[in-house]
């Protein structure tokens, strides 16, 4: 396989901060992986948070992917979650200034074939396939909650006043639970992994417009962070997007 990827972060136009993190490693075998993390927690540590959990899990699924014959995608996931959650969590209860701090997660394992997800929070992975967008991840909020109960309508969920609340996050408390995912996806899908600086800014049928677009995946990302500043950029965005094609790219 040969995975083509573009990503970039951008603080936005309100926070003095940006508190997203993510790394991509499209050299290892089997699998390459891709993860966001968008921290919170106050004056860096957020920052501090996102970063660790990222450092964390790549570090973990590197050593993993390159010492072991035989290994579980899903367990390998669980594991680095749950590790930056521990690392997050100590960290935060150790160090002055940092108490309370968390983070969402979303670690991707994938292959010519398969994706592997976990998630934490409500950063979100979404897959373009055949013309369509098609939302991965299933957001750990209160709103959330609260639609899924049939207390809000999805536009009232849009533009709740808690609806940066999350229910789920990596370090705030000593355990988590990851939510886990596996779909195989075909030549030329998409997968995108985002902060909601992205999802609260861009509608996802200005994402699909994007995707249809005859555009290179850097200028994709780079238009749905634009629009999202154009929007307000009132948070901090971050835009991973992974494109499944055997004819370029960086090699797994």
């Amino acid at each position: 396989m040969k995975m083509h990827y573009a990503a970039r972060t951008h603080i936005g136009l309100v926070r003095q901060i940006n508190e997203d993190s993510y790394a991509v490693d499209a050299e290892l075998t089997p699998f390459g992986v891709a993860v966001v993390a968008d921290g919170m927690g106050g004056h860096l540590a957020g920052e501090v948070a996102s970063s660790l959990a990222i450092e964390t899990v790549v570090s973990h699924i590197n050593e993993a992917l390159r010492g072991a014959e035989s290994y579980d995608a899903s367990d390998l996931i669980v594991d680095a979650m749950q590790l930056a959650n521990r690392v997050v969590f100590e960290r935060a209860s150790t160090s002055e200034g940092l108490s309370g701090m968390g983070t969402t997660l979303v670690t991707a394992l994938l292959n010519s074939e398969e994706i592997y997800l976990g998630h934490i929070g409500d950063s979100r992975a979404y897959l373009f396939a055949d013309g369509e967008l098609l939302q991965l991840t299933d957001d750990h909020t209160l709103v959330n909650e609260l639609y899924k109960n049939g207390q809000l309508t999805a536009e009232e969920a849009c533009v709740h006043p808690q609806r940066n609340i999350v229910t789920r996050s990596v370090g705030s408390f000593e355990t988590v639970q990851a939510d886990l995912y596996h779909r195989t996806w075909g030549e030329g899908n998409i997968l995108l992994i985002c902060s909601d600086g992205l999802t609260n800014m861009v509608k996802e049928e200005a994402m699909i417009q994007i995707f249809a677009a005859d555009l290179s995946l850097e200028a994709m990302v780079d238009a749905m962070i634009d629009q999202a500043l154009a929007a307000g950029g009132h948070d901090n965005i971050t835009v991973v997007a992974v494109q499944n094609r055997a004819e370029r790219g960086d090699a797994l």
